[in-house]
C-alpha cells in the first residue's frame, strides 16, 4: 500500500487499486434494502469522498435508483435534480438543458452543460441518449471548468460504469409496456484469467409510438391516423476489460456502440384543438450510430495515484423529414393540410458525422495533509454537418458546415485544512481552444449557386473556484465557493442566409461567476435523515441567447448579460422503518440584465421559477416460498412551473403536474414490479419556438408535447 505524509510527519495510506468482488455488491443491494441509506462516494472532485464533503451542490443516483424510477434519459433525470431543466425539442441531438438559469437557448450553440462518460467528455449532439450500464450519475451544479473544463458554465454530469468482478456474476431485466415498448437488458462479469476479469452489457429496447400522424387521400378526407411517431428502436453494447498488473497498477480498455433509428416529431402546432397530433408526409426517419473505444490506466507512485484516460468518439446521424406539418402549416397559410402533404414537397435531410480524441493526464494525492489533483487535458474534435432543403419557400440547397476544435489545458485543485473542520478549496484551469470553421452552400431550382466561407477564432482563458468548508458535526458540512465558469464563443454550423450570400458573424464568449454557499448532511439523526440545501446566486457576461427577429424575420445569437438567483433543498426523513419521504425543491429567479430592447429585462428561456418532486416509499416484509423480500409501494409527485420559450418571451409555456406509482416485490436475487407513469394523462408541451406567423401577421407557435399515461411491467435478477 502506497503511503505518504500528514502535517506531523504521519503515514497517510493511499487506498489500493482494487475491484469490489459480485459478493460485495450482492451485500450492499441487500443492505441497502433494510439499512438506512449509507453516504455516497463521488468523484465529482476527480477523487473519491462522501457526496456531503463536496463544497458544492452534487447529487448523485445510483444504479438502483436509475432501474427503481425508471430514469432512462437526462429527461427522467432532470425531473430528479433541483434547477436542472430540460426541454425536449423532439431531436435528442437538439434538446435542450440549462442549469440554474445558465445554458444556451439553441442546440446550433454548444450546451452549458458537460456529460461525461468513465472521465470521458461526450459529444455535444450526443448527450441526450439513453442511459446504458451505468453504476451511478453525479449530477454537479454550479461552474465546473476547474476540473472538467471544455464549456461546463452551468455545471457538469458525470457518469461512471460499473467495473469488472473478480468473481463471475450478472444482472437481467425485461420490461413490456403501452404502446409497444419492450425492454431487455443484461450484464455478465466475472474473471478472464487469475489477472483479468471482464464485464459486458447489452440493452434493447422498441417503442412503437404514442403520437398520432394524419394523412389525407383528398380535402377533408383522413386516409390514415395512426400512433407511429416518437416510434423508437435503440440497441447499446458495451464491454471493459480489466488487467490487473500488480497490487499497484492496472490497465481498463473499455468500449460501446450504440444504434439509434426513430420517427421523430419535428414540432406540432400548439394551439391545434386537438393538439398533439402531426400530419407529416413522409414520416420524420432519424438513425444514429455512435462508438467510444478508449484505455484508462492507474498506478499508485505511492506519493500520488496517476490516471491516464484516453479515448476516440465517433457517430453518425441521419435524417430525412417533412418541414412542414400540415396542421400548423395550415395555421401559417390557411391552405388546406391536403395540399401541403405532397410527399416530396417540402423535405429537410441533415447528415451529420463527428470525430473526437481526447487524453487527459492526472495525479492526485495528500501532501502535508494537503489533498489535491492536477493535470493536463487535450481535446480535438471534427464535426461535419449537411442540410439539405427541399422547399416551395425555402431556398432550395444544400449547406455544409465544418468545425474543428482544438482544446489544450493545465488544471489543480487542493483542500487545505486551515484548522480543525475547516478546509480552504482553491482551484484554477489554464484553457487554450481554437476553432476553424468552414462552410458552403450549393443551390439549385434558382438559388445561389454557391456561396463560401471561413473563419478561426482562438481563446485563452482562466476558469477556476475558491472557497471554505466547515465540518458542523460528523456527516454535516456547511460550504461557501465563488466559481467563475467561461463557454466559449464560435460559429453556428449552420446558415440559413447562406443562399442570399450573408455569411455568419462569430458570437463571443459567455463567463459566469457563480457564488453560492449550503449545507448537506447524510445519516442524521440517527441514520434517518438526509439533507441538503444551498443558495446560490449566479452573474453572466455575454450568455449565448439564440434570438428570433420577427420584423426581419432571422435568428441569430445575441450575447447578453443575464441574472439569477435562487435555492435549492433536497431531503430524505425515514420516521419509521420501511417509510421513506423525500422532496427535491427549486426556487429560481433569472433575468436578462443587457441587450436589445427585444429581450431586455425579460425571463431566460426554459428557467421555472418553482418546481419540485415529492415522493414516499414503504416497504415491508413479505418472505415466499421461503424466500426473503420486501413488497414496496411508491408514489412520486413532480411540478414544474411555467417557463418562457424564447430570450423574446413570445409565449409562456404553461407549468404541468405528474404523479407516477410503482408498486413490486424484490429478494434478493430476484424482483417484479408493475408502474403507472403520468396517472392523470397529464396533457402538456415541454418546449416551444414560433414558427412565423399566420395570414394576419399573428405568431403562430410550434413545440412537443410530453408523454401521456403509461403502463408497464417487469423483472429483474441478478445472479
Amino acid at each position: 500500500m502506497a503511503q505518504t505524509a500528514d502535517n506531523d510527519g504521519d503515514a497517510i495510506a493511499l487506498e489500493p487499486l482494487e475491484i469490489s468482488t459480485q459478493q460485495t455488491k450482492s451485500k450492499k443491494r441487500a443492505a441497502a434494502r433494510t439499512k438506512p441509506a449509507q453516504s455516497v462516494v463521488v468523484t465529482a472532485r476527480r477523487i473519491e469522498e462522501p457526496a456531503q464533503a463536496v463544497p458544492f451542490a452534487v447529487t448523485a443516483e445510483t444504479s438502483y435508483d436509475l432501474q427503481h424510477q425508471d430514469i432512462e434519459d437526462t429527461q427522467e433525470l432532470a425531473r430528479r435534480i433541483p434547477n436542472f431543466n430540460h426541454a425536449d425539442s423532439g431531436l435528442f441531438f437538439a434538446n435542450l438543458t440549462n442549469m440554474r438559469g445558465i445554458g444556451s437557448s439553441s442546440a446550433l450553440i454548444s450546451p452549458s452543460i458537460n456529460y461525461y462518460i468513465d472521465g470521458v467528455p461526450v459529444p455535444a449532439r450526443l448527450f441526450d441518449m439513453p442511459f446504458g450500464d451505468v453504476e451511478r450519475v453525479e449530477v454537479l451544479r454550479g461552474p465546473q471548468g476547474t476540473l472538467f473544463g471544455l464549456n461546463s458554465q452551468a455545471g457538469a454530469v458525470s457518469i461512471v460504469t460499473g467495473d469488472p468482478s473478480k468473481t463471475f456474476g450478472g444482472t437481467a431485466g425485461v420490461i413490456i409496456g403501452s404502446h409497444g415498448r419492450k425492454e431487455a437488458d443484461v450484464m455478465l462479469e466475472g474473471p478472464v484469467t487469475n489477472s483479468v476479469s471482464g464485464r459486458i452489457s447489452a440493452k434493447l429496447y422498441d417503442y412503437d409510438g404514442d403520437l398520432t400522424n394524419v394523412l389525407w387521400s383528398a380535402p377533408g378526407v383522413v386516409s390514415s391516423s395512426d400512433e407511429v411517431l416518437r416510434a423508437r428502436t435503440y440497441g447499446t453494447l458495451s464491454g471493459k476489460l480489466l488487467f490487473e498488473i500488480d497490487d499497484d497498477r492496472r490497465l481498463t480498455l473499455f468500449g460501446n456502440w450504440s444504434r439509434d433509428r426513430q420517427n421523430p416529431t419535428t414540432g406540432m402546432w400548439l394551439d391545434d384543438p386537438g393538439f398533439p397530433r402531426n400530419a407529416l408526409n413522409p414520416i420524420p426517419e432519424l438513425e444514429t450510430e455512435a462508438a467510444t473505444a478508449g484505455a484508462k490506466y492507474e498506478q499508485n507512485l505511492g506519493w500520488a495515484r496517476f490516471t491516464s484516460i484516453s479515448a476516440i468518439t465517433g457517430y453518425d446521424t441521419k435524417m430525412e423529414a417533412d418541414i412542414v406539418d400540415g396542421f400548423l402549416g395550415q395555421a401559417q397559410s390557411g391552405a388546406p393540410g391536403f395540399m401541403l402533404q405532397a410527399p416530396g414537397l417540402n423535405v429537410r435531410r441533415i447528415d451529420e458525422d463527428s470525430t473526437q480524441l481526447s487524453q487527459e493526464l492526472r495525479l492526485d494525492g495528500a501532501t502535508a495533509g494537503v489533498r489535491w489533483v492536477a493535470g493536463l487535458s487535450a481535446l480535438w474534435s471534427n464535426f461535419d454537418s449537411t442540410t439539405d432543403i427541399t422547399s416551395l419557400a425555402l431556398a432550395n440547397g444544400s449547406y455544409r458546415g465544418q468545425i474543428e476544435t482544438t482544446n489544450l489545458a493545465a488544471f489543480g485543485e487542493v483542500t487545505v485544512p486551515l484548522a480543525q473542520r475547516l478546509n480552504w478549496i482553491g482551484g484554477l484551469r489554464l484553457s487554450y481552444e481554437s476553432k476553424d470553421f468552414d462552410g458552403q452552400f450549393l443551390g439549385r431550382n434558382g438559388a445561389r449557386p454557391q456561396f463560401d466561407e471561413s473563419g478561426n477564432v482562438d481563446y485563452l482563458f482562466l476558469t477556476g473556484r475558491t472557497g471554505l468548508s466547515y465540518e458542523l458535526a460528523d456527516n454535516l458540512t456547511a460550504f461557501a465557493t465563488i466559481a467563475r465558469g467561461e463557454k466559449t464563443g464560435g460559429y453556428l454550423f449552420y446558415n440559413q442566409f447562406a443562399a442570399l450570400g450573408v455569411p455568419l458573424q462569430p458570437y463571443g464568449s459567455s463567463t459566469t461567476w457563480s457564488y453560492e454557499a449550503g449545507v448537506k448532511g447524510s445519516r442524521l439523526a440517527g441514520g434517518n435523515v438526509d439533507v441538503a440545501t444551498s443558495v446560490f446566486y449566479n452573474d453572466t457576461a455575454d450568455e449565448q441567447l439564440f434570438t428570433f427577429n420577427p420584423v426581419l424575420g432571422r435568428f441569430s445569437v445575441q450575447n447578453a448579460d443575464t441574472r439569477t438567483y435562487g435555492a435549492e433543498l433536497e431531503a430524505v426523513v425515514r420516521p419509521m422503518r420501511g417509510l421513506s419521504v423525500g422532496t427535491n425543491l427549486a426556487l429560481l429567479n433569472t433575468e436578462i440584465t443587457s441587450g436589445s430592447a427585444l429581450i431586455l429585462g425579460n425571463d431566460v428561456p426554459y428557467a421555472p421559477s418553482f418546481s419540485s418532486m415529492l415522493f414516499a416509499e414503504y416497504r415491508w416484509s413479505t418472505p415466499i416460498s421461503g424466500n426473503s423480500g420486501e413488497t414496496f409501494v411508491r408514489a412520486e409527485y413532480g411540478y414544474t412551473g411555467s417557463r418562457m420559450i424564447d430570450p423574446a418571451n413570445s409565449r409562456k409555456l404553461s407549468s404541468y403536474e405528474l404523479v407516477n406509482l410503482r408498486a413490486g416485490w424484490q429478494g434478493e436475487r430476484f424482483e417484479v414490479f408493475g408502474a403507472v407513469e403520468n396517472l392523470f394523462d397529464e396533457n402538456y408541451a415541454t418546449s416551444g419556438f414560433q414558427a412565423g406567423t399566420d395570414a394576419s401577421g399573428r405568431p403562430v407557435f410550434a413545440g412537443i408535447s410530453g408523454e401521456g399515461r403509461a403502463y408497464m411491467i417487469g423483472a429483474r435478477t441478478n445472479f
